[in-house]
């Protein structure tokens, strides 16, 4: 009940949040168009006067901005429990989801450019009064529904010691509707009460609590509880209906999150320490994608000169391929330009004693095997361009650790393992923090911030990071 509840008050929210938007865009298009003799700047510099923009000419943006919006708002967990966030929280995530919503229409109208030319500054000044305009009326609407929502009565199942955060933590957040109706107790457990909430009686006494209170949820705490017990406290609570939750912190995981699934039948309770929001990494996808198809086609002149530059530099071949360590390890060819000489290879056992990078990995600032070209190369990082195609097939993405050689994964630590647990990429926190200038153990652990705190805005900033690292040429070598 409990989730059909928070999901209703989502979709209500969705609805509203599109009309917010809307009308805010028609606002600020009004407001464009009546002063644009005062607006006479744009994001990029350009005429001192800017063509005008009217309602009339903006306002098929809409069937755009509306649903790039609620899809941003909805992939920052905006619409999960509208009662239960915080108003800090909902401000940051309401700014993180409106950034990249504008990012994402910036690239719509660069792939699909409207008929109607429009301006970056009314769109972003739209972007910046919609964060505001959305704050206000979900602050508004989470009020509305506290006020509505019927109190979700919970009992709590563990030790005074175990129960008592819990409590703590609900009396703390009145506004998630949850009221403690008491506290069932292990046997030898005397207390009275936890943190004010009164003891109802033990665990052997769980079907005559349930028959006298009202109980909508059974909340287990603890990880030291038999399997004999658990399976009596999920019984007693199926006979009567109530939901049965258990603290999916029992074994004592610091980064994996719990997530529960059906497969065939069986209830499967899986702990993923890496991103499983199906929904967001379909998104990473289609963005490799539609970037990928468009950085080869904007690329096309850089990669033909780059090529024929390799070639003609000695007459070898144009591309190095070199197998990599993909997903969990999966094996695929990785494709660079050639920015070393043709036997580079045979000639890397003879510099290992040079190598300036701590690991298993081989980094030389001055390594006698790179061509004339190739410095040019690795400087401007065309040599990695190549790797659009291995983004295309779907063995990498855009942004990612880098892949690793197998000879390298072969004498990881077992932490470092895994940073195979995501998809690589052309770019990650690496890139943008100095490159060869990063030793092998913080290479390793800014590739595990980057998958513990991964999200569609995460991927966006590294992207817009890495374009000026690749412009100065920071780190390469």
């Amino acid at each position: 009940m409990q989730k059909v509840q928070a999901a209703s008050l989502g979709w209500a929210a969705r609805l509203i949040d599109a009309l917010v938007v809307a009308s805010t865009f028609v606002l600020v298009a009004l407001l464009r168009q009546w002063a644009r003799e005062f607006w006479s700047f744009d994001v990029i510099p350009g005429p001192k006067v800017l063509s005008p923009v009217t309602v009339q000419s903006q306002v098929h943006l809409v069937f755009a901005v509306v649903p790039l919006w609620l899809f941003s708002l909805s992939q920052h967990r905006l619409y999960d429990d509208i009662r239960r966030i915080r108003s800090d929280l909902l401000l940051l995530r309401i700014v993180s989801a409106v950034a990249v919503a504008f990012a994402l229409l910036l690239l719509v109208l660069f792939l699909f450019p409207p008929a109607a030319p429009t301006s970056r500054s009314f769109l972003l000044g739209f972007s910046v009064v919609s964060v505001g305009a959305l704050f206000a009326a979900r602050r508004f609407e989470g009020a509305r529904a506290r006020k509505r929502a019927p109190t979700w009565n919970v009992l709590v199942v563990g030790g005074a010691s175990e129960a008592a955060p819990f409590v703590e933590t609900v009396l703390a957040h009145p506004q998630w509707g949850i009221r403690v109706v008491g506290v069932v107790v292990p046997e030898g457990d005397d207390v009275a009460s936890v943190q004010g909430v009164q003891v109802l009686g033990r665990v052997a006494q769980l079907a005559e609590v349930l028959d006298r209170e009202n109980v909508g949820q059974v909340f287990m705490t603890g990880r030291t509880w038999d399997t004999s017990t658990l399976r009596f406290v999920a019984d007693r609570c199926e006979e009567v209906g109530a939901t049965f939750s258990m603290d999916a912190n029992f074994l004592g995981l610091s980064i994996a999150r719990a997530d529960v699934m059906d497969l065939g039948g069986w209830s499967v309770l899986s702990f993923s320490s890496v991103p499983n929001d199906a929904t967001a990494l379909l998104v990473k996808r289609a963005v490799d994608v539609i970037v990928g198809v468009g950085g080869l086609l904007v690329l096309s002149p850089i990669l033909a000169a780059a090529a024929l530059a390799v070639k003609l530099s000695d007459g070898g071949a144009v591309f190095f391929v070199q197998e990599r360590s993909g997903l969990y390890g999966r094996p695929f060819r990785m494709l660079k330009f050639r920015s070393m000489v043709v036997d580079a290879e045979a000639k890397m056992e003879g510099l290992a004693a040079k190598n300036e990078m701590s690991g298993p990995v081989f980094k030389m600032t001055a390594d006698p095997r790179i061509t004339r070209v190739g410095a040019w190369l690795r400087k401007s990082s065309i040599d990695e361009l190549p790797q659009i195609w291995n983004v295309l097939r779907g063995e990498m993405s855009i942004v990612g650790p880098r892949p690793p050689l197998p000879g390298e994964v072969a004498r990881y630590e077992r932490w470092q393992m895994r940073r195979l647990s995501m998809k690589p990429g052309l770019t990650c926190v690496w890139q943008v923090s100095g490159r060869n200038k990063v030793d092998f153990d913080s290479w390793m652990r800014l590739d595990l911030e980057y998958i513990d705190n991964w999200s569609l805005f995460l991927d966006l900033k590294l992207i817009l990071l890495t374009v000026p690292v690749v412009l100065s040429g920071r780190g390469a070598s």
